[in-house]
């Protein structure tokens, strides 16, 4: 864990950076003193930043679209857990299917360039 500490920092810092930037942004506009936040998609961004970091050795900003294909595979995976089982459905070609193989092929192809990159 101790290696991983400069990643958390690195990452930690940029947030509460770009936090700096919009409260002193909204001071700019001259209104109050204080400023309102939401820090959920910080965190979430932080958290897939952190992770990228740690795993990968590249930024959220390289890793992005592997999270938000992960985010669109889950949601296609709960579609189909909904639907009636039908066996050999997940072979068949509809839709869902390919997007789901298409999404799953896209991930790997950046996966494994990130690898490449460390090798």
């Amino acid at each position: 864990i101790k290696i991983m500490v400069p990643a958390f920092h690195q990452s930690c810092s940029e947030v509460v950076g770009e936090w700096d930037k919009l409260v002193s942004d909204h001071k700019g506009s001259g209104s109050s003193s204080s400023c309102e936040v939401d820090v959920w998609p910080w965190l979430v961004s932080m958290t897939a930043d952190v992770i990228s970091r740690t795993a990968f050795g590249s930024s959220y900003k390289e890793g992005q679209r592997i999270f938000e294909l992960q985010a669109e595979l889950a949601k296609l995976i709960i579609q189909a857990f909904r639907k009636a089982f039908i066996p050999g459905y997940r072979f068949l070609p509809t839709k869902g299917n390919r997007r789901m193989k298409a999404a799953a092929r896209e991930i790997q192809v950046i996966l494994r360039g990130i690898i490449n990159k460390r090798l």
